[in-house]
């Protein structure tokens, strides 16, 4: 695999080894931003087509991305609006369940005990280790769930989770399986139509390089029928394509995912830079992104175990993502190791007092060798 730091900024002296934080956007992208500011600078330049056609055209790539067809691809500002569209769209009230995790991001958490006030019974599992595990979901789940609600990578772990196995889980009781995808698409290699997903949210601003206020959510087919839409855009109906023509007295929703787009979907500046990260990462392939992250973080939890330090759950066969979380034998220790890192350039996370070490395309395993003599053994 060729050399891709040069399309990245220079973080000398950094090292930046916290893409699960913030996925910084290659210089095609940059391009592209400034391409779009001129773009605005001179709005003459702004068709009525690019209010559509822009949009289209990041679905289709995130389609692509993502093993899914691109009318199944809502274009989003956040994945907490993705999961919004279940938690919004579907009829649940007094005697539904929802079953969520108390490690998923609070996106995927909050989102659903709001439901609360509608009477609606929210199951709340606490896994060991940030380890979802199918016997404890399997216990949760009733008659009465309507939703199994997960992230499909640990933010504060790494651990990834088998979607074909909780998804058959929720899916064999007749209820609907809602993930959020923000840690894992794009560094990790997926095809939603071989899956049990119904909806899968991304923020756009992690792995997919995109900007902060991108992201995009997958609504399967056979379930738009059974989704509401409290706000309707204008763009959501039937010959939206036409301004000029548009219906004045009733209207009729189009029947694919658009209708879900978020408001201002054309954001000429963040979505003219999110196509350009994405045909980046369509260039590269998720799976070189994938074996490159993999490497590193195999070889940085050799040389901590060979220290004595305690590994996440992402370090199990199976599990593993482009996320590696350590710590030290006590807090105090995983702290002072934490801010030596920092003090010597190494830009990494505290995540639930472990540290998160997320690598990308820019980062070479001479870095994690600078990183590993950094830290003492146990």
């Amino acid at each position: 695999m060729r050399d891709y730091r040069q399309d990245f900024a220079d973080f000398s002296p950094l090292v930046y080894l916290d893409c699960a934080y913030q996925g910084p956007v290659p210089r095609v992208a940059v391009e592209r931003f400034h391409q779009a500011v001129e773009q605005k600078f001179h709005p003459i330049r702004i068709t009525a087509a690019d209010h559509l056609a822009l949009p289209d055209r990041v679905r289709t790539r995130i389609a692509g991305l993502t093993g899914a067809d691109a009318q199944e691809i809502a274009v989003t500002n956040s994945a907490t609006q993705g999961i919004g569209i279940a938690a919004a769209g579907l009829p649940l009230g007094v005697g539904d369940e929802v079953v969520v995790a108390s490690v998923n991001f609070p996106s995927n958490l909050f989102t659903w005990l709001h439901l609360r006030r509608k009477g609606v019974k929210v199951i709340v599992i606490h896994p060991e280790d940030g380890v979802v595990s199918p016997d404890q979901v399997a216990a949760a789940l009733t008659p009465r769930t309507r939703i199994l609600a997960l992230d499909w990578v640990n933010y504060s772990t790494g651990y990834r989770i088998d979607l074909a196995t909780f998804g058959s889980m929720i899916h064999d009781r007749g209820g609907i399986f809602v993930v959020d995808g923000s840690q894992g698409v794009g560094a990790n290699e997926l095809n939603l139509h071989a899956l049990p997903v119904d909806i899968l949210a991304c923020a756009g601003y992690k792995w997919l390089l995109g900007a902060y206020g991108t992201g995009f959510a997958y609504v399967a087919r056979d379930l738009l029928e059974k989704l509401d839409m409290n706000v309707i855009n204008w763009f959501a109906v039937e010959g939206a394509e036409d301004f000029d023509s548009l219906p004045k007295d009733d209207f009729r929703l189009i029947h694919n995912a658009r209708m879900f787009d978020s408001s201002e979907t054309g954001s000429f500046i963040n979505l003219n830079g999110f196509e350009a990260s994405l045909e980046f990462i369509a260039g590269v392939t998720t799976r070189n992104v994938n074996e490159h992250c993999r490497r590193l973080l195999d070889r940085l939890g050799d040389g901590l175990l060979s220290r004595g330090y305690k590994l996440s759950a992402a370090s199990l066969p199976g599990h593993e993502s482009s996320i590696l979380c350590f710590r030290a034998a006590t807090q105090d220790a995983t702290l002072q190791l934490r801010q030596r890192l920092t003090e010597n350039h190494f830009a990494v996370s505290l995540r639930q007092g472990m540290i998160r070490v997320s690598p990308y395309l820019y980062n070479t395993e001479a870095e994690i060798d600078r990183m590993l003599e950094l830290i003492p053994p146990i």
